[in-house]
């Protein structure tokens, strides 16, 4: 008997699986072969998405997030290690197929200090970080994948939006109160000389 894959979910269709500890481990070799496939190239890589957070369920679909103002030779690297582009879709979105419509990898490149990307980066900590933000997540995706259905797809990520912008609000504000411009109650720290007013 063989072995269930880790990854794929088939084009058109909505699921969630539970949290796979073998997710780590696949991005981890993915970024060793996309490394060796760009010697001497500078970029930075993250480990984006649902598979990303320990504890909660997924798309089985890799998410990765690669920073860089090398985007040309990146291009060309991914599509020689099979990555299909699809041109911009948050980033630049390359993906990996399996036996032709199975979808195991979203690759979103994008250029340094691109806010979508950072933005994602600090949802994925914030899950990280709580166990309830991560039950709420869970509860609002699987609510989603039951009330949309494989017909309703395409609204999956459009549904999750005002829940995904709440949490990095709340974020960039916990930020914003640990530099002292923001109060933790809320108000903010107005300064009067060598200033500026927020």
């Amino acid at each position: 008997m063989s072995e269930i894959p880790a990854l794929g979910l088939r084009q058109a269709t909505l699921s969630l699986v539970e949290h796979d500890p073998r997710w780590a481990d696949l991005y981890e070799s993915e970024v060793t072969l996309i490394a060796e496939a760009l010697p001497g190239v500078a970029f930075e890589i993250d480990h984006i998405g649902s598979t990303a957070v320990p504890g909660l369920s997924a798309k089985p679909i890799l998410d990765i997030a690669v920073r860089s103002t090398n985007e040309t030779q990146i291009a060309a690297a991914l599509t020689g290690l099979g990555y299909i582009d699809r041109g911009i879709r948050s980033g630049r979105l390359f993906i990996r197929l399996r036996d032709g419509d199975v979808r195991t990898h979203n690759l979103h490149l994008y250029p340094p200090n691109d806010t979508d990307c950072l933005d994602q980066i600090a949802f994925r900590d914030a899950l990280r970080a709580d166990q309830k933000l991560r039950e709420q997540y869970t509860e609002l995706k699987q609510s989603l994948v039951e009330s949309l259905g494989d017909a309703g797809r395409g609204q999956y990520a459009a549904r999750k939006t005002n829940f995904i912008k709440s949490v990095i609000q709340s974020q960039k504000l916990k930020k914003r109160a640990q530099t002292g411009r923001l109060r933790s109650d809320g108000s903010i720290v107005r300064m009067t000389q060598n200033y500026r007013i927020s």
